[in-house]
């Protein structure tokens, strides 16, 4: 009987494992609507290439250590690396001293933050002449994959 208990036991505990492990929420519970959701995670992929190009010891907490990054230009695809070592080689990089991304102009409709969402950010490098769209990966606020192309770009007033 004391055998039959103790696997009982071992396999309750084996099964609330990953909920033990780690706190309910992502600290993101505020966010309820899929524009504000879009408008935080374009602005936190911003922060991200930010503190990585500042050397931020702040990133880490922004930054999944598995997630990978790549920026592909001309017809050659670039893996940069994975956690804060491949943002920081992301940002350096882009060489961006601008962004820009679009709003979400939809129905905004209830959104859970702290599940796997997408945003793409523009990251322009006025002096080159040259734009990076990237599409960053969350998973309960933090980046976990980022893949982007990188263009040339012409302006001109019209």
């Amino acid at each position: 009987m004391k055998t039959h208990q103790w696997l009982v036991y071992i396999g309750l505990v084996l099964a609330a494992g990953p909920a033990l492990a780690w706190p309910s929420g992502c600290g993101l519970s505020k966010i309820t609507g899929s524009r504000e959701l879009h408008q935080f995670l374009s602005l936190r992929a911003v922060e991200v290439v930010r503190r990585a190009a500042s050397r931020d010891d702040g990133l880490a907490v922004l930054v999944a250590p598995s997630a990978s990054f790549n920026l592909g230009a001309g017809d050659v695809g670039r893996p940069l690396g994975t956690g804060v070592d491949g943002a920081r080689e992301l940002a350096r990089t882009m060489g961006a001293d601008t962004y820009r991304f679009l709003g979400w102009d939809y129905m905004d409709v209830p959104a859970d933050p702290c599940s796997k969402h997408k945003v793409e950010v523009e990251f322009i490098d006025s002096r080159n002449k040259n734009v990076s769209r990237v599409e960053f990966t969350f998973e309960a606020g933090r980046v976990v994959s980022a893949d982007g192309w990188e263009r040339s770009f012409e302006t001109g007033r019209l």
